[in-house]
């Protein structure tokens, strides 16, 4: 590219005269290699929902660490805490990579996920981690990447609400593993819904015109 000094802009191409001034353009080969555009890095590197995440990610790991030092217990709490964040993050890369609607591909890896797990458990001689843990920190982590990436993306409530209702119904499923005895460990289900009901209370109290008004739109009302 070359530079107009009279009228300070940048030229495409290689020419004699500026398209503007007409005035001779200086044959310099500063602006040789100069790009038409700057390179943008990706706009969630340096976001600041995702440092926040990365320092709580790292903040769980070495309290839930410290907790189990200090109180023991039978069940290994900060594995189970490393496999939640895995799986946030495993799933907020591959929805920042993807490109559009989100939250549906976001709630279709719940159905997926859960499906799964419950088929490679009974295949495998129905160990029950299928019902104890995958689905109730699924349906968690699936809450938390829907958030950020609607934060992150900056997406309007109306582009999201429907998904994140219907994920919040999803993670009140696991009360029928409690209620029908379906599982050894209980702590993980009762998170579950209790994030699952907190979550649709949000959205009923604080966006409840939105959720009019995409029952307007998507059913005629």
């Amino acid at each position: 590219m070359q530079y107009c000094n009279h009228c300070k802009i940048y030229i495409k191409n290689k020419r004699e005269r500026c398209t503007l001034c007409e005035n001779i353009l200086p044959d310099s080969n500063d602006y040789k290699d100069s790009k038409t555009f700057p390179i943008i890095s990706p706009f969630y590197e340096s976001h600041l929902v995702i440092k926040i995440l990365v320092f709580i990610s790292i903040a769980a790991i070495v309290i839930s660490f410290a907790i189990n030092i200090i109180f023991p217990a039978t069940v290994n709490w900060p594995l189970l805490v490393i496999f939640g964040l895995l799986s946030i993050w495993l799933g907020l890369i591959v929805i920042l990579r993807r490109g559009y609607h989100m939250p549906k591909k976001i709630v279709w890896q719940v159905f997926i996920i859960s499906l799964l797990s419950i088929f490679w458990d009974w295949k495998i001689g129905w160990k029950g981690w299928s019902l104890n843990y995958v689905i109730p920190i699924t349906c968690v982590s699936a809450m938390i990447i829907m958030y950020i990436t609607a934060k992150i993306l900056r997406l309007g409530s109306r582009d999201y609400i429907t998904y994140a209702l219907i994920d919040g119904f999803l993670g009140i499923v696991p009360i029928l593993f409690i209620v029908f005895n379906w599982v050894n460990v209980i702590y993980p289900s009762i998170i579950s819904i209790a994030t699952s009901i907190i979550s649709i209370a949000a959205i009923f109290i604080f966006q409840g015109e939105d959720i009019k008004l995409e029952l307007n739109k998507r059913m005629h009302i």
